[in-house]
Parts: C-alpha cells; structure tokens; sequence
C-alpha cells in the first residue's frame, strides 16, 4: 500500500452506495475495502475533502475550488459516480493538489445499475467509465443482456464461479451488506486483441418490495492484483470455486459444465469444452447447443442431479454436427435454506456412434 502520509495528488474513491454507511475503496493505488474516510487522511485530507465528498453525495454535482490551507494554495476537486439508470451519486472521487500544478488523470470509476423483478428479469444498465474499464465502444445500456452473459463472457474463466455465487447470494439475501469481489476480465471483447484486467467490484442490492423488484447498484475499480481470498465473508464459498475451477483445469477425457438451472445458462465449462470443439451456448443458453427435441431428456437429467442416472444427448460442433455424449448431474443444497441449489455440475463423456 502507498502511504497517506501526503494523499496530494492522489484520486480516493469512496463508496456511498448507502448514504450512512460510505467506505473508503482506494487512494491512490492502495486499497482499503470500504474503510473509515477520515481515519484514512492526514489532517490535511480531512480538512480539505470529507465536507465536500459529503456535499458530492448528497447532491451530484461536482466541486472544483482553490483553498488556502497554512499559506499553501489548493484546488479541491471532487466529482461524483452516477448509477447510470437513476443517476443515484453511489460513490464519490476526490483529489487535491498545489493549486499551481496540473490535475492528475481521473482513474476510471465504473457504474452498473440492475433492475431485478421478482419474475427474474434483469435490466442492466452500464455508465461510460465501465465501458471505458472494458474497453469496449458503447452500445446500448449494457454490452450484455443479462448477468449470465456477463459472466459467461467477459469474466475471466478461473473466477467466473467466484463472481457467480457472490452475486446470487447477495440477490438472494437482499439486505444492503456490502460486498466486494476480486476478479479478472477479458476486455475488447470480439476484437482481434484482446486483453485482461484486474478489477474489483463493490455492491449492494436493495430491496424494493413495494415496486417488485430489487435494485442491485455496484461501482467497479481496476486493481493491481486479484487476491485468492474473499474480501467479504458470508457471500459465496471462494474456497470450492476455486477448487472447483482446478478440477475443471484437470479435466481432459470429460467435458464439465456448471449449470445454472433457475435460467439453463452455462456460467463455467471445463477446457475439455474447446478441445472437443464444441460450440459455446450463445449467450449461455444450454438449449442452443442441444440437438432439437432432445433439452427435455437433458434436463431430467439435471433436475434429478443424481449421479448414478445419466441419458444420451446430442451436442452441437463448431463445424454444425452433432455428437452423442451421456450426461450425469450432480447438485446439493443452499446451506441452511433446505432448498434445492439451483447450480449442478454437469459431465458429459463421448458415447459410442454404433
């Protein structure tokens, strides 16, 4: 971490996805996972930034001034971060530095706004620095249609699960706890050279039963590095999805999919998946890569999530044949829910064509 014994000249991000709970999330590039604001600046800091991120909060508007603080000029520049849907200040960037000198580069703070009805709809929409943080030209609200597809797409392979999980347990519980999740991302996603970055992402769901739905709000940041280990506890088991992500690695003969039944979109496959030259689901939906008429024999067979019944399907190639593979399933339970998980693993092993 980078010392805040002179933060002059170095961007903070503050979370105010609830306006009494706001947490610091970085300065400059240290990071400090929703922390106290004022036990984090120097005297200095304090003076010149906690009232006016506080008035950027409440507001939304921006504040650009020169303090005099001890004969020393200062501009004071703090903006806020928009939920891209109802332009709701979820959190807040600031900077100072001598009044003299030129305004350092503004790092890019990522918005994204869900609107998730009780039918299980999902409308998401991004703001401009998280296309910017993706690097992909703006199209529509979002680059994707649905959560799945984000993850199915543009989440690096070996957290797809971790970010999977995190997600649904903090839709699921729905009372405002932050949550903050490590990751990796493919950006320029489609284009001839993609790349990875390191991001982490903080967000809160709330519920609003009165109109049917819940607002999920998040505020993404790219980090140095992604650590292994949950920054939150008591959203997602981080521990199995990343033994989980090793056993799909290892994976060579049988092809390994995580299914994700409550929408039959595919959030995690094995590379066994390309080095049999399968087709990825479009938008991650299994019914696209299933032979016509034969979903519903694939889906009896995960809803049971017995390993010891399985059934012959036919999947789609890259090159528009089918195969034969026979499919076993295996699911569990939410703990301490008693209800069905609504992820199962799927195996999959080549049949015989005779």
């Amino acid at each position: 971490m980078v010392s805040t014994s002179d933060e002059s000249g170095q961007w903070l991000l503050v979370d105010y996805l609830t306006r009494d709970q706001p947490g610091l999330l970085s300065i400059g590039g240290a990071n400090y996972h929703g922390a106290s604001l004022r036990k984090n600046l120097t005297p200095l800091g304090r003076e010149l930034l906690v009232d006016r991120i506080r008035v950027v909060a409440e507001t939304g508007t921006t504040i650009d001034d020169v303090v005099t603080y001890r004969d020393q000029d200062y501009r004071v520049v703090v903006c806020p971060a928009l939920a891209p849907t109802s332009g709701i200040p979820v959190a807040v960037q600031a900077v100072y530095f001598p009044a003299n000198a030129v305004i350092p580069e503004r790092p890019l703070a990522g918005t994204v706004e869900w609107i998730i009805s009780d039918t299980g709809r999902i409308d998401t929409a991004w703001n401009d620095d998280l296309f910017g943080i993706y690097e992909v030209d703006r199209h529509g609200a979002s680059p994707t249609g649905d959560m799945n597809q984000w993850v199915s797409q543009l989440i690096a392979p070996e957290d797809r699960a971790r970010m999977k999980v995190t997600i649904d347990a903090a839709i699921r519980s729905g009372n405002a706890q932050r949550y903050l999740v490590p990751y990796r991302v493919v950006t320029r996603y489609g284009s001839e050279d993609p790349g990875v970055r390191n991001l982490e992402v903080c967000g809160r769901v709330f519920p609003l039963p009165e109109q049917g739905v819940k607002v999920l709000r998040a505020i993404t940041r790219e980090v140095a590095e992604v650590t292994q280990s949950p920054v939150t506890p008591g959203f997602g088991d981080f521990q199995s999805s990343s033994l989980l992500r090793a056993v799909f690695d290892l994976s060579e003969d049988q092809v390994l999919a995580a299914v994700d039944t409550s929408c039959w979109q595919v959030f995690m496959t094995s590379k066994s998946w390309d080095e049999h030259d399968l087709q990825m689901p479009r938008f991650g939906y299994m019914p696209h890569v299933i032979y016509p008429g034969e979903f519903r024999i694939f889906r009896e067979v995960v809803e049971a999530a017995d390993p010891s019944y399985s059934d012959v399907i036919s999947m789609l190639r890259r090159d528009g044949s089918y195969v034969p593979y026979r499919v076993f399933a295996s699911g569990g339970t939410n703990a301490g829910e008693g209800e069905p998980d609504p992820y199962v693993m799927i195996k999959m092993l080549q049949a015989s064509t005779n």
